[in-house]
């Protein structure tokens, strides 16, 4: 700051000295220019203050914040939700089966009495009715969450929308999509996924995952601040690829994405750019099908659609040396040409569960520890290919 004990000393200075006059000039013009930067922000800011663009600002961050909190409640246990009975407000798990076209039926899974095999409902049809002209319908997915989660939906435009898992219906035995809650899309969009988002806040960043194999990372205030605008980008290059998912991860984690026709790509979290990279080098009748974070699990699964268990440690998976790659194979070009083809995989230890779904409309669960000694899940009363897959630790949800 320039006082005027300051100026006079530099008067002084310069009647003792006048050879340093030039150099105390340099100082004052440099103070003073720096002055003038400030004072040019300040005003920007009062500018800014009087428009009431501060003031949105910092409006939308406490709303952010409370929102956080919110969520954080809810994982530990605390405040009820308002809008819920408290019959309804005790933690349970939940096992969702969703569409592309926003449908979902819940179910809520008796975690205590989970045996090592058990129905947990069946569909009356495997899709809903819809138009042939607009070609055949992507298989349901499956997601197992806790009751009390916050779940994102995400569609394929981009576009996103949150409700707590307790604000969907439950049913129990036969499910018809008549009785589906509806998150309905908008013109062409479809639902691309339903994300747990309740720990948000806790994650080093996300990653956003195509159906070709394009990822963006994504710090976790960023996708908080997208969240909140409902949107976080289609995250695409390609006019025909589809946003897929968001995976949560560590900053020193890895992320498997897992392609129809046997291929893996492992990703280092800390490595990926926060722009859009084409990663996986595909052929056209190929997509990926899963994507997940390893985390500490010791052991990866995947299921293909005839039933059949592959496992491995996850030792086995290969860092991805440079990007579009094909990836590393999961079977043989044989088994590839014979039809096999993966419908989904998790990384798990053995205390784990997996639900599965056939084209039968039957939902299973079965415990991971027998999965892997049988090699395949249980057919009866009579065998029927799957469709998709998802595996959890009983009590707590797992993406």
């Amino acid at each position: 700051m320039i006082t005027s004990e300051k100026i006079e000393e530099w008067i002084r200075e310069i009647e003792e000295r006048p050879s340093s006059g030039a150099e105390i000039l340099r100082l004052v013009s440099k103070r003073l220019l720096r002055l003038a930067h400030r004072n040019e922000e300040l005003l920007a800011e009062n500018i800014q203050l009087r428009a009431e663009k501060k003031v949105e600002e910092y409006e939308e961050r406490i709303a952010n914040l409370q929102y956080q909190l919110e969520l954080l409640k809810r994982q530990v246990g605390g405040e009820l939700l308002e809008n819920f009975p408290a019959s309804q407000a005790a933690e349970t798990t939940s096992l969702l089966i969703y569409t592309p076209r926003g449908e979902v039926l819940r179910i809520e899974l008796p975690v205590i009495e989970l045996s090592s095999r058990m129905t947990a409902g069946s569909l009356v049809e495997i899709y809903p009715s819809k138009d042939p002209a607009s070609g055949p319908p992507l298989p349901p997915r499956l997601l197992v969450t806790g009751s009390q989660e916050e779940l994102l939906f995400l569609f394929d435009s981009g576009r996103t929308t949150t409700i707590p898992a307790a604000a969907i219906p439950a049913y129990s035995g036969t499910l018809d999509w008549k009785q589906a809650y509806l998150e309905e899309p908008r013109g062409a969009e479809e639902l691309a996924a339903i994300v747990p988002i309740g720990r948000m806040s806790l994650a080093d960043c996300w990653v956003q995952v195509s159906r070709r194999g394009c990822v963006k990372k994504m710090m976790s205030g960023a996708l908080e601040t997208y969240v909140a605008k409902n949107f976080v980008g289609a995250g695409v290059v390609h006019p025909k690829d589809r946003t897929f998912t968001l995976a949560l991860c560590a900053k020193d984690d890895r992320l498997v994405l897992a392609s129809k026709e046997g291929y893996l790509l492992t990703l280092e979290s800390g490595r990926l750019s926060y722009t859009i990279e084409d990663t996986l080098q595909l052929t056209p009748t190929d997509h990926v099908v899963d994507s997940f974070p390893l985390g500490s699990k010791p052991l990866v699964v995947f299921l293909t659609q005839q039933g059949k268990v592959i496992s491995r440690e996850t030792s086995w998976l290969k860092q991805t040396p440079s990007l579009r790659s094909r990836g590393q194979a999961l079977y043989s070009d044989e088994r590839r040409k014979s039809g096999v083809k993966v419908i989904g995989g998790a990384a798990v230890d053995e205390s784990d569960w997996a639900a599965t779904l056939d084209r039968s409309g039957r939902l299973m669960i079965t415990s991971i520890q027998d999965l892997l000694g049988a090699g395949s899940v249980p057919s009866e009363p009579g065998p029927s290919e799957l469709v998709t897959f998802a595996a959890f630790s009983a009590g707590q949800e797992t993406q």
